[in-house]
């Protein structure tokens, strides 16, 4: 079995893929729990589509659309969501829904294939991300690597109160 990812001391990953499951062929699939502290990191997969399963907890999942809007959806237990491939999206953990949030996800690929927005930031030269920003270098903050996998962050910002029409 693979092993469990820890993200930040936030939240765990369980990973099914092919490399150590050879019958997954065009398949992955991950058992995500994230803490109420905790948050998927934004990340979006080039070429895997997602479709997950909410089995405890409730969250928000915001989603891209590649003309710059965004689509905000309210998920509960029983709840399916599908996001086509290259959609950034991001989730976040609801206070309401308890203590954690657990999501079964499938892809359509042997791995997800996922860029995380922090990863590609630490990918980026510092004097390059400075010029893309429109900053001196001496202003950028020290990005450092994460010694954890990304996958899931904690969360630095309250969740917004703000709310949309939901069946929470």
């Amino acid at each position: 079995m693979e092993p469990a990812l820890k993200g930040e001391g936030v939240g765990v990953v369980r990973p099914a893929r092919s490399q150590f499951w050879p019958t997954l062929q065009n398949i992955a699939m991950y058992s995500l729990v994230v803490e109420d502290t905790g948050m998927r990191e934004p990340h979006w997969h080039p070429i895997t589509a997602e479709l997950g399963y909410v089995h405890r907890g409730k969250a928000r999942m915001t989603i891209l659309d590649p003309d710059g809007s965004t689509d905000t959806y309210y998920l509960a237990p029983g709840d399916m969501y599908f996001i086509p491939a290259a959609y950034p999206h991001q989730i976040e953990v609801l206070p309401e829904g308890g203590e954690d949030i657990h999501f079964c996800i499938f892809f359509d690929q042997p791995a997800p294939l996922d860029v995380g927005y922090k990863a590609g930031a630490m990918a980026m030269p510092h004097e390059a991300m400075a010029a893309t920003l429109g900053v001196s270098r001496k202003d950028m903050p020290n990005l450092e690597g994460a010694l954890v996998d990304p996958l899931i962050v904690a969360r630095i910002n309250d969740v917004d109160p703000v709310r949309v029409k939901s069946s929470l």
